[in-house]
């Protein structure tokens, strides 16, 4: 439902500014619901994904620090979380 080509120009390619209003504001677009489905045969679990969703992104903004590298670059930092360390 979501690569009709009639609605979405080249669906396979990911270009977020065709859901974002020349204004900045989020697009109302009935399709994206249609992601859970219509009617009887609508996901019974729709309301459990947006609160893991919302509590998930919470947890990060709660819990890390996230801000913009210095000096420019991407180099690969050091992170420690219980003892194991990934880059």
């Amino acid at each position: 439902m979501l690569h009709d080509p009639t609605l979405y120009p080249e669906p396979d390619i990911f270009k977020p500014e065709r859901f974002i209003n020349t204004d900045g504001s989020l697009r109302d677009d009935p399709n994206l619901t249609s992601a859970f489905g219509f009617g009887k045969r609508i996901c019974p679990g729709r309301h459990v994904v947006d609160a893991t969703l919302f509590i998930v992104v919470a947890s990060l903004l709660a819990t890390f620090n996230i801000k913009r590298g210095e000096g420019g670059g991407s180099k690969p930092s050091d992170y420690t979380f219980t003892g194991t360390v990934s880059r």
